[in-house]
């Protein structure tokens, strides 16, 4: 059961410390299910607003929160903003924080306990099968449930950090605006549709965005690692998408064809988790790229190889544009395929040598493409692919974001009855731009600053690139208008799939950066925050 939106949350903060009204707030958000995709989201976006509304600044300035609906979500979910100016000024400080989860099917039995942090801790302390999750349960510093980290303890911080310089006005140095966004957890669609509003607010009342400042969480890196992170960047990510066509056989002749399982299970092992086809990066932790989905289009039960398989990774991008990231991935793929074709030759002759039959004369070949080599490729087939598109669109167009690139070239590879093993590299949604702070700039100063001040008995350490995916790579992009028209080129249907509003990301160009609250488990059943009575708070 969430909290209503007309409790007053105000009256149960005003006699708390800085650090229990956080905890407070955490708990209030951690009961509400706000599991990404479904009704919870609009349920924690009516709470947070009701928990503004609550405050005295806003009782007396309602107009400074309100919400925005993402236009045709059939949830009808929404962004929440308050706003606190200061008289005078146009530098303006953005808190933001998404209030979307993953799921729970992870906590297994425990599942109805996932948003239940005192029945958790209570589980935890006599769970001997994790030492360092039963220690943390035993002292009592810890909240745990699913969102305690990831992030409700960062829009807790947040929300307290608002109340405080309406409590502290003299300490307010300019605006402060609070951002919460729903769809943080798949497609970014909260925080893409909240820019378009910042940019309103921007106009309409000669806003300065000196910084974006995100809470999302931060985490050890290593076993035994105590050190604290503050990131000033946002990792980009690219979905890297592989349709596999084969060519079918009988497995009573399994040399007969070349089995599209086969070459998934080849790409998968030289991309998945490879280090030597990501950036070069000292002192950042560069993430490999991870496969997120493989999958044969057999619908049935025969014995007959797969003759398509669909798969896709996730790609990080750090400082690198992405379409070069793609023209690297091509020419590894090419060269494993090169070598998986040979290698079949070389099992099938030696077959044919075990039976004492004629060797097998013919040589197996895969072509692999990118997408728009791919349609380069039909084009000079006299295949008029932009006719075939059209109507692909027409037929298809509702079909699910990360699954309608694969039917598309399907649909084309059909069309042109083109028979041919090929594997056809390409991008489907979310693309996530990468961005950061420049070292010479004033924000990276300020933040030097503020470790130092802020310190308590952790050291601080700055990195460059948040390890996860956020929405702060939204704020701002590094790359060049013609390199994501190159990026453009291998995203089938980008403009319809995923319209982000680069424009407006270019004219905002705010500075992002995660100072985030200190947990474990993100994203696991294990899930959990520290205490900032443990850990220290310093409004920022």
């Amino acid at each position: 059961m969430y909290e209503s939106k007309t409790v007053n949350v105000y009256e149960q903060l005003a006699q708390l410390s800085e650090a229990k009204r956080i905890e407070l707030l955490t708990r209030i958000l951690v009961r509400i299910p706000s599991v990404n995709g479904t009704a919870g989201e609009v349920d924690i976006a009516e709470v947070i607003e009701g928990i503004f509304r609550s405050f005295p600044i806003f009782q007396v300035h309602p107009q400074w929160v309100w919400t925005q609906k993402l236009p045709g979500d059939a949830l009808g979910r929404e962004n929440v903003f308050a706003f606190l100016p200061k008289p005078g000024a146009h530098d303006t400080v953005i808190y933001h924080a998404h209030f979307d989860t993953v799921g729970v099917a992870d906590f297994g039995s425990l599942k109805t306990a996932a948003f239940t942090p005192d029945e958790l801790a209570t589980y935890f302390q006599s769970y001997t099968q994790d030492a360092d999750i039963q220690k943390d349960a035993q002292s009592k510093d810890w909240l745990f449930g699913r969102g305690a980290l990831d992030m409700k303890s960062g829009d807790a911080v947040h929300i307290n950090n608002i109340l405080y310089f309406s409590e502290h006005p003299k300490e307010q140095q300019g605006n402060l605006l609070f951002m919460g966004n729903c769809v943080e957890e798949n497609d970014h669609s909260g925080v893409i549709n909240a820019i378009g509003e910042l940019m309103r607010l921007k106009l309409k009342y000669q806003l300065n965005y000196t910084v974006a400042i995100n809470t999302d969480f931060i985490s050890p890196k290593f076993e035994n690692d105590t050190q604290k992170y503050i990131y000033y960047g946002a990792a980009g990510k690219v979905l890297t998408c592989f349709y596999i066509k084969g060519e079918e056989t009988h497995v009573g002749n399994t040399y007969g064809g070349i089995d599209s399982t086969l070459v998934a299970s080849a790409i998968n092992l030289l991309v998945n988790n490879n280090p030597d086809l990501v950036e070069d990066i000292p002192n950042e932790e560069i993430l490999p790229s991870s496969c997120l989905m493989l999958r044969d289009q057999k619908d049935f039960y025969n014995v007959q190889t797969a003759k398509t398989t669909y798969m896709y990774f996730n790609t990080f991008t750090y400082q690198r544009p992405a379409y070069q990231i793609m023209a690297q991935m091509k020419q590894a793929v090419q060269e494993r395929c090169d070598q998986l074709t040979a290698d079949m030759d070389t099992l099938e002759k030696n077959y044919q040598r075990g039976l004492q039959v004629p060797l097998t004369k013919q040589t197996r070949h895969l072509a692999v493409y990118t997408y728009q080599e791919y349609i380069q490729h039909l084009n000079r087939q006299g295949v008029a692919t932009s006719k075939l598109i059209k109507a692909f669109v027409h037929e298809h167009g509702d079909m699910a974001k990360r699954q309608i690139g694969f039917e598309l070239i399907n649909y084309l590879d059909q069309a042109a009855n083109d028979t041919t093993p090929k594997v056809v590299l390409f991008i489907a949604p979310p693309f996530c731009p990468h961005n950061y702070v420049a070292e010479h700039t004033k924000i990276y100063q300020d933040l030097q600053t503020m470790t130092a001040q802020c310190a308590t008995t952790d050291q601080f350490v700055l990195k460059k690139f948040f390890p996860f995916l956020s929405d702060s790579s939204y704020f701002a992009i590094s790359e060049s208008e013609a390199e994501i028209q190159k990026l453009a080129l291998n995203f089938p249907l980008m403009a319809q799939l995923y319209p982000l509003p680069y424009p407006q990301i270019r004219a905002l160009a705010i500075p992002a950066v995660d100072i985030g609250v200190y947990g474990k488990g993100a994203h696991t059943w294990k899930e959990r925050s520290i205490s900032l009575t443990v850990l220290g708070y310093c409004p920022i």
